[in-house]
């Protein structure tokens, strides 16, 4: 026998996961220092310690696999847009228009502000239009998880789940729609630029359905249950998001539109544990590192200006689109203000639809794709602080209901 046949080789190799293992219990701990001592939102301690620590900052933790990486956030994110989805009424768009109309003037605002900034930079208009179409989302990780960090409740916590929603179906729908335009540019015939979008949305919403009817059916057979349906809830949010994965379908609109058809179906929302238990919450804590971890600010070192105008001008189209039909939706200017300001946040959703544009399109995402994961990293970590003070500002957060 040998020193070798029972000790460790040196140096020693580590698997990735020991780093995210490591930074999960530095990042919650640096979460719950950021609540005790600072009043910030735990999401500020929990990217900012991927991004510190990853290839993006001190580097001690090296680049995880794609693959991992990828798994982790479409499952974290899928819980937490099924959460989403369930909080959020439709029903409220036909009670009352003006939220209707507000929702899809502050999208249009959004992508053409965007769009005519971009074009101000010479951006050539599809790639603008692509980049437009990804500034329309509002971040649904930083608005469920701030929202159910900060208990708030109340008009503008209402309005900001339903247009966060209706902001990702937006972006999702839209960007591929131009993603098609992009692939018309490059050669490929008009109908495998149509039928790719058309696809991914037909299947994707019957993908939803089928979720939709089978969790009714199980909800009927488990009854009131909480910790078993739970897990059964938790284990059906993984099926659907490696299944939409595995038929090229989008887990983004497959896990949204699935909470809000159930929650249409039924008159009364349920009360479900914040991200469906212990397991949920740790994976949305990992989400939130791995985003950090997978950080990008080289677009600050080559268009830093660029960078800085269309955060901006995103933000500013969002509050000023909330501020001209705030009145009229029925909540008054403090209320509005609010609104718009909780509105600025950009995370996974936009990550992942600028990280698939950079897959199929290398020059986008050497490009503007660069710009945008710069404007992601700052809005990821000053977006749950914007959220907290907009919801203690409209008075829906217990501190100032006390």
């Amino acid at each position: 026998m040998t020193w070798s046949s029972y000790l460790p080789l040196w140096p020693l190799s580590v698997s990735p996961a020991l780093w995210l293992a490591l930074s999960l219990v530095v990042a919650v701990l640096v979460g719950e220092a950021l609540v005790r001592y600072a009043k910030l939102p735990r999401i500020v301690g929990y990217i900012g310690i991927g991004l510190l620590l990853g290839p993006g900052g001190l580097g001690l933790i090296p680049q995880l696999p794609e693959v991992e990486w990828r798994l982790v956030v479409d499952l974290a994110l899928g819980i937490l847009l099924f959460e989403l989805g369930s909080k959020v009424n439709l029903r409220w768009l036909k009670a009352n228009p003006w939220i209707a109309a507000t929702s899809l003037l502050e999208a249009v605002a959004t992508f053409f502000a965007v769009f005519l900034l971009l074009s101000w930079f010479d951006i050539p208009g599809i790639t603008a239009a692509v980049a437009a179409t990804i500034a329309i989302a509002t971040s649904p990780a930083i608005v469920v998880r701030t929202v159910t960090e900060s208990r708030a409740q109340g008009q503008v916590t209402d309005r900001l789940l339903l247009m966060t929603a209706l902001n990702c179906i937006y972006a999702v729908i839209f960007h591929k729609l131009a993603v098609a335009f992009m692939h018309g540019e490059t050669g490929t015939g008009f109908v495998h630029s149509v039928l790719p979008p058309l696809y991914l949305i037909s299947g994707s919403a019957l993908l939803a359905w089928l979720f939709g009817v089978t969790f009714e059916r199980i909800h009927h057979y488990v009854g009131q249950h909480e910790e078993t349906f739970s897990f059964i809830l938790f284990g059906m949010i993984a099926f659907a998001t490696i299944m939409a994965s595995t038929l090229k379908l989008s887990p983004i609109l497959v896990l949204l539109a699935a909470g809000l058809i159930t929650r249409y179906q039924r008159q009364r929302p349920r009360t479900f544990p914040p991200h469906f238990g212990s397991a949920g919450a740790v994976l949305v804590v990992l989400m939130f590192i791995a985003n950090g971890l997978a950080a990008d600010l080289g677009g600050l070192r080559s268009g830093l200006l660029l960078v800085l105008l269309l955060i901006i001008v995103r933000s500013a189209a969002k509050l000023l689109s909330v501020l001209i039909l705030g009145h009229y939706s029925g909540i008054g200017l403090r209320q509005t203000m609010a609104l718009g300001i909780a509105l600025a946040p950009m995370s996974s959703v936009a990550l992942l639809l600028t990280l698939d544009t950079s897959a199929m399109f290398p020059a986008f995402g050497s490009g503007m794709g660069l710009v945008l994961m710069s404007c992601i990293v700052i809005l990821e970590l000053s977006g749950p602080i914007l959220v907290q003070k907009a919801l203690r500002s409209a008075g829906e957060t217990p501190e100032k209901q006390t």
